[in-house]
């Protein structure tokens, strides 16, 4: 199984039997302070961690099918509820959730929007992924520091950072760099497909195919 980083939270996972997008945005948005590229990729299925518009626009897929839960091809998809902030959600929007994907004997991990510390259930149901997507860019969601405790706490194979400033957003939020300074180590990616079942490194911080 190989995934494709598209940009701020989508994640494209590709596997002989299908595609599966997640968190698809639409472009440009927040009055040009988002402007990644359109997403072209034509997934069979896509799903969104939450329904906020950078998140959940499913109308740039218009042929994927809508997931929420359960079988989609080769890939069993779950959820585990988060906050999109310390005060219960109510300052960024409500409730979040992790994807807990599974996917030829692989567990891949998206956090979308937490905005909040890990709590013990959420940590006791997510440890030891193959891959965890992580948000570090704060203001919407945790910062640096709060990413890299989730990471710590998850211990996951392979952790990739993800919803930071680029050059082609512009939003409130703050670059990667606090984050791969708390990892130390981190390996550089292209923007191209990376494979689950080759990708050792604690920390691969890949390029936006879409910035």
């Amino acid at each position: 199984m190989e995934f494709q980083y598209l940009g701020h939270a989508a994640v494209l996972l590709c596997h002989s039997r299908g595609t599966l997008l997640i968190d698809p945005y639409e472009t440009p948005a927040f009055d040009g302070q988002f402007r990644y590229r359109p997403i072209t990729a034509q997934p069979d299925w896509v799903v969104a961690t939450h329904a906020h518009s950078d998140h959940a626009a499913f109308g740039v897929v218009p042929a994927a099918t809508v997931v929420e839960e359960g079988v989609a091809g080769p890939y069993e998809i779950a959820r585990v509820a988060l906050w999109h902030d310390e005060y219960d959600g109510r300052r960024r929007g409500g409730r979040v959730d992790a994807l807990e994907i599974r996917v030829d004997g692989l567990r891949v991990v998206h956090l979308g929007d937490v905005g909040c510390a890990p709590p013990a259930s959420a940590v006791a149901r997510l440890r030891f992924a193959d891959v965890l997507f992580l948000p570090v860019g704060g203001f919407y969601t945790i910062g640096a520091a709060q990413a890299w405790e989730w990471s710590e706490r998850l211990c996951a194979r392979t952790v990739v950072p993800i919803h930071y400033r680029t050059t082609a957003c512009s939003l409130p939020i703050r670059g990667v760099e606090g984050f791969l300074a708390w990892a130390g180590e981190w390996k550089p990616w292209i923007s191209g497909p990376f494979s689950v079942q080759t990708g050792l490194d604690r920390v691969v911080r890949i390029e936006p195919a879409n910035a």
